[in-house]
């Protein structure tokens, strides 16, 4: 199985730099970009988590995230928010972006990795279940059709036999 990819959006390039190692330490591809407009001329609909600073240049980690959310191709991808901004509204704001976690800097590289994790193991279930509701209606609906199709083929039977297809028919 391919190892989540993961864009790291932050001005601090050093601090990109740091994500990146330790998280490529863990087995994730990483790709970072310095600013939300670099970011966002990439392929983001490709990355399986984003981890956004909120204050950046023109465009804000707020904004960015209120872009992404609005798109249908990036609306899922979950959000982490790494800032410096760390007061109760800022925190409410960012959750309400539809952020999934949101972690102040500074932080712990152990707590960033475990929260990537975490978010990557709900996003990874979510998925899973997803994928067993589609098995299960289109097994539903294969069922139907063989009901149809079996239905179908006793009315013809009872035509060419001419008999009552409701005597076969008992379910």
């Amino acid at each position: 199985m391919d190892m989540p990819k993961i864009l790291v959006v932050d001005d601090e390039e050093d601090l990109c730099e740091i994500l990146k190692f330790n998280l490529e330490i863990e087995g994730y591809e990483v790709d970072t970009a310095f600013s939300a407009e670099e970011a966002l001329k990439m392929d983001i609909a490709s990355y399986q988590l984003l981890l956004l600073d909120v204050m950046m240049g023109e465009i804000s980690g707020f904004k960015m995230a209120s872009i992404l959310k609005k798109e249908e191709k990036t609306a899922d991808i979950p959000i982490i928010f790494l800032t410096a901004k760390d007061t109760e509204n800022d925190m409410l704001t960012g959750f309400n972006l539809g952020a999934d976690d949101y972690i102040s800097k500074p932080f712990s590289i152990r707590q960033v990795v475990a929260r990537v994790k975490a978010v990557l193991r709900r996003t990874s279930d979510k998925e899973k279940e997803i994928g067993l509701q589609s098995y299960h209606s289109r097994l539903k609906d294969t069922e139907h059709l063989v009901e149809k199709l079996v239905r179908k083929r006793l009315e013809n039977y009872a035509k060419y036999r001419k008999m009552d297809a409701t005597n076969y028919m008992r379910y």
